[in-house]
């Protein structure tokens, strides 16, 4: 088992040498696997990239990112009124994406979604559209989901397990699938971050799903599948 000070060290390195972030103004913190991210990148996807980076090193289970995004001061940033048109375009040519159901707002480059989808992972996609944007210091999330259609929960959970018994990461046996009202909790623990992520999608995709909490936790002691 590697110690907390080694995955340090190799986190700190992937973070450095990554060209995507710069890494000056990030901290790293390890407590039992467990990775903390301080500090200020200069885009939202350098924040990305950081918690992609930090997931490789060996012995990492989980990372609580919380680096800031600061532009660089001597960057002209595009106004609020570009941010939300590039949102729109990048949305409109999303073919997932139901562009007249969704609207955008930016003030003073936060940016907040407003509108329907009619699935979870809609919403999440529509996200993920706005975050790269350049100039967007964060999002406001505030799409509904409204399935097309009527979804029993007991049906959603028994395809959710189903969906994950057919998941070659994951052993079903390791996760609790509760369900409520279309919202899917998942618990228990998993030997890899890749477990983890291919339990989540399982949920992710499963129709009548409007939102995902993945309580998952990743253990030392779990061999990985």
């Amino acid at each position: 088992m590697r110690s907390d000070e080694e995955i340090k060290v190799d986190v700190v390195k992937q973070l450095q040498w990554d060209l995507r972030i710069d890494a000056s103004d990030v901290s790293v913190q390890v407590a039992d696997g467990i990775v903390e991210l301080n500090g200020f990148v200069p885009t939202r996807s350098a924040k990305t990239a950081a918690t992609d980076d930090a997931y490789v090193v060996d012995g990492v289970l989980t990372v609580e990112n919380h680096l800031s995004v600061r532009y660089p001061e001597q960057r002209d940033l595009p106004t609020d009124e570009a941010i939300r048109n590039n949102i729109e375009s990048n949305i409109g040519f999303n073919s997932n994406l139901e562009t007249y159901k969704i609207d955008v707002e930016a003030e003073e480059k936060w940016v907040t979604l407003h509108g329907t989808v009619s699935s979870y992972w809609e919403k999440v996609e529509a996200e993920d559209e706005a975050l790269y944007v350049d100039g967007v210091l964060g999002i406001t999330n505030e799409l509904a989901v409204v399935p097309t259609g009527s979804f029993r929960d007991e049906d959603i959970a028994e395809d959710v397990v189903n969906a994950l018994d057919r998941n070659i990461f994951v052993n079903p046996n390791d996760i609790d699938v509760k369900v409520e009202n279309g919202e899917v909790t998942l618990d228990g623990i998993v030997g890899s971050i890749r477990a983890k992520n291919a339990a989540y999608n399982s949920a992710l995709y499963t129709p009548g799903v409007t939102l995902v909490d993945n309580q998952i936790r990743v253990s030392r002691e779990r061999v990985p599948m």
